[in-house]
């Protein structure tokens, strides 16, 4: 029967620095820079799952309000809303996760809220 260790060999040798042929030594630049991707990955799916539940609010209240709609011109109206709005939301959130990874190529802050 084989028991597997709870880490794994690769890790504790990139954390470490053992066994990694890179040219400045310990390997510590290969760390950092997989800390800072991990980091800045975990930042932008954050952001993401909040602004996919805001769009989702925001995509329920206009079917509420089309389906409340007695004419065309009405809905029309409601839909040239939400997609004016969908589009403005978008590209800000767009902007908003090349922040967070320009941020992190340059190894500065997060992005602040």
């Amino acid at each position: 029967m084989t028991i597997m260790s709870k880490t794994s060999g690769a890790s504790e040798r990139l954390r470490s620095g053992i066994g990694t042929a890179l040219p400045d030594g310990d390997g510590r630049a290969l760390t950092n820079a997989s800390e800072a991707w991990f980091a800045a990955t975990a930042e932008c799916q954050r952001e993401m799952f909040g602004f996919m539940s805001m769009r989702l609010e925001k995509d329920g209240e206009a079917v509420r309000e089309m389906m409340g709609c007695k004419t065309m011109a009405d809905a029309a109206a409601v839909h040239s809303h939400w997609a004016e709005e969908t589009l403005r939301d978008y590209n800000a959130e767009i902007t908003k996760l090349m922040t967070i990874y320009t941020n992190s190529v340059n190894g500065g802050a997060s992005l602040k809220r």
